[in-house]
């Protein structure tokens, strides 16, 4: 089963670069040497895993390439001339003598360019050949992680028992000859393309989980545990965009499967819940995480509503945006079960009763759904003491203080939840009403 989240979320937690942000979690990973193996890192991305033992083939592989005893040398110019070589002309469907030395005459008098192209193509696909065969022989030791043994197992029997066998010895510094060429050309784009594009896909899986090792000492990141409970906890969280960042604990199980958070604006709320919703995304990736430590269980999907819009081609509200949210989300929950949903300033859209009534529903029916984990802030305080009769509900805030009137924020997560309230302080603090009243005594 896939890993379910939706564009919402991928939004939330700039996944991907957006429109109005050219950061992105990608992009701290991407270091591919080859284009293929952007996109492999890419089709990673977009597609989570919900399997365990995927999971942890992934993190096992991704800790061999980083602590150095694997080492494929990746060419991107080769891999890219490959890969337009494969796709240049027609693909030749039978071996002819005759034709061989045609074109090689052709060439001789009148240089082509698609002559040139299969030429220098199969001098850098038997390169890679070679490489790929030096690569299965090398004696890396018996801890070999199990998908570096699939690869590893592939690629042998793919050089030694077919039409590649007898490519490994090859001198590719030795002019190739027309019949040569001709027989290699066939092998390459006519009986073996699927096969080499197999091979090609392994480099490319390679490079793409070198490149998420390479990014570990990179961003001081550590490789979650992966628990057979339905829990979450996190140790030193933090999130990888903030410079300095405050890290932070939290917990979730299946006793206490919903945390409620509070704090002042500005406070660090929001910014925790992306590192919380970042940390679960890579976890089911089987990459590692911006934390000290963590330990979590396998979900269904993840689920953020952090920064809803409006739907103005509908004519939707943003308040009536938000319920159609939690409605898809709930409907989700029903559907699927087993999800990590995370909501920040629930119904902030429309007035504070109907706030503080909507948000006191929902949280109270969210909590006691069991299999799935919430973690939810609002800036309605009013709600935790109704919410406290709820045994498995824990409280969270953002401590602040106050240096003669301005505001210190901590940005450091305690156990409760907070009575401060700073909106009017921080109106105060930049003369909001002064400057109001200074224009309209202009006009007087």
């Amino acid at each position: 089963m896939a890993f379910l989240m939706d564009r919402q979320t991928f939004a939330d937690l700039e996944i991907f670069e957006g429109e109005k942000s050219n950061r992105s979690i990608f992009r701290l990973f991407d270091q591919a040497a080859s284009y293929g193996g952007k996109q492999e890192l890419s089709e990673m991305f977009h597609q989570p895993l919900s399997d365990p033992q995927a999971i942890c083939e992934r993190q096992d592989l991704i800790r061999y390439l980083h602590q150095g005893k694997l080492f494929l040398q990746i060419d991107k110019d080769s891999l890219d001339f490959i890969e337009f070589y494969l796709r240049t002309g027609d693909k030749p469907t039978k071996i002819s003598s005759f034709k061989a030395i045609e074109k090689a005459i052709r060439y001789w008098i009148k240089p082509t360019n698609e002559y040139y192209v299969i030429r220098r193509g199969i001098a850098y696909t038997i390169e890679l050949l070679q490489k790929l065969y030096a690569f299965v022989t090398e004696d890396s030791g018996d801890d070999q992680p199990a998908l570096l043994k699939q690869y590893l197992k592939y690629i042998e029997e793919s050089v030694r028992w077919t039409e590649f066998s007898r490519i490994i010895t090859m001198k590719t510094k030795k002019r190739i000859s027309p019949l040569d060429i001709e027989r290699l050309d066939y092998a390459f784009r006519y009986c073996e393309f699927d096969r080499l594009k197999s091979l090609l896909k392994i480099v490319y899986q390679i490079d793409a989980f070198q490149s998420v090792a390479d990014t570990v000492n990179d961003w001081n990141l550590v490789f979650p545990e992966i628990s057979e409970r339905k829990d979450i906890q996190i140790t030193g969280l933090y999130h990888p965009f903030v410079k300095d960042a405050v890290a932070n604990d939290v917990g979730l199980d299946e006793d206490s499967n919903l945390f409620f958070v509070t704090g002042a604006n500005m406070a660090g709320k929001s910014t925790f819940l992306k590192a919380f919703g970042t940390a679960v995304y890579l976890a089911h990736l089987g990459f590692p995480v911006a934390a000290a430590s963590m330990r979590t269980g396998v979900f269904n999907g993840l689920f953020s509503t952090i920064n809803i819009p409006d739907n103005l081609n509908k004519g939707y509200s943003h308040f009536y945006s938000e319920v159609l949210r939690v409605k898809n989300v709930a409907e989700e929950i029903n559907r699927t079960g087993n999800l990590v949903v995370i909501f920040d300033e629930l119904f902030r859209g429309t007035n504070v009763k109907d706030a503080y009534d909507a948000s006191l529903a929902i949280i109270s029916a969210f909590a006691k759904v069991p299999g799935s984990v919430f973690l939810v802030s609002t800036h309605i305080m009013e709600v935790a003491d109704q919410l406290r009769a709820i045994g498995n509900i824990r409280f969270g805030y953002f401590h602040t203080t106050i240096d003669e009137k301005t505001p210190v924020y901590s940005y450091r997560l305690r156990e409760g939840v907070t009575e401060e309230r700073l909106g009017m302080l921080i109106i105060e603090n930049e003369r909001i009403v002064e400057i109001i009243q200074a224009g309209s005594l202009k006009k007087q």
